[in-house]
């Protein structure tokens, strides 16, 4: 078990994005990720489950107050090397969403020790996984799914949250600004 923080969408970006979770899901004739609990988000960390939380949702809170909302845009689909069979969806990286997961670091520097290196700044890929544990027939299934039906969506972040995850759980989230 582990632990993210993770920017959640407006309400209309969250829908679409949740149709190609679910025709995903039905093209590789699986469970869509809608099934597991989470909702459609881009972590900005991960952290190992020997995180100690407290204090940690009051933190939280403070940040979101004083992050306001902000767009994105989810234009390209990915997915990354290696073994976890993980396709996604990839945003514009903008300075906006550089910015914030930059003041999310500084911020919470004390639960560095924690975090999986790959979330740090200079390391971060954001993306909103679409699939994950495939087989390589899978990812090439997935990519070729999201090639032919996915949209480019534009929304707004607008909450954060922090989850506990495998089962996925929410344990707090606040809206931005």
């Amino acid at each position: 078990m582990g632990y993210a923080v993770e920017l959640f969408y407006d309400h209309e970006s969250e829908i679409a994005v949740r149709k190609v979770w679910d025709g995903a899901g039905k093209a590789l004739g699986r469970s869509s990720l809608s099934n597991t609990g989470a909702r459609p988000h881009i972590s900005l960390a991960v952290y190992n489950d020997d995180l100690d939380l407290t204090g940690f949702p009051e933190k939280l809170q403070e940040f979101a107050d004083f992050t306001e909302r902000f767009e994105f845009r989810l234009s390209s689909v990915g997915t990354f090397p290696g073994n976890e069979g993980v396709v996604y969806l990839s945003p514009v990286v903008t300075q906006d969403l550089l910015a914030v997961h930059q003041r999310y670091h500084q911020t919470f520097l004390n639960y560095e020790p924690y975090v999986q290196a790959y979330y740090l700044p200079g390391n971060w890929v954001p993306h909103c996984t679409v699939a994950i544990d495939l087989e390589a027939s899978g990812v090439l299934e997935a990519v070729a799914y999201c090639r032919t039906r996915f949209q480019p969506v534009t929304g707004r972040f607008a909450e954060i949250g922090l989850v506990e995850f495998r089962p996925v759980k929410e344990l707090s989230t606040y809206g931005l600004g």
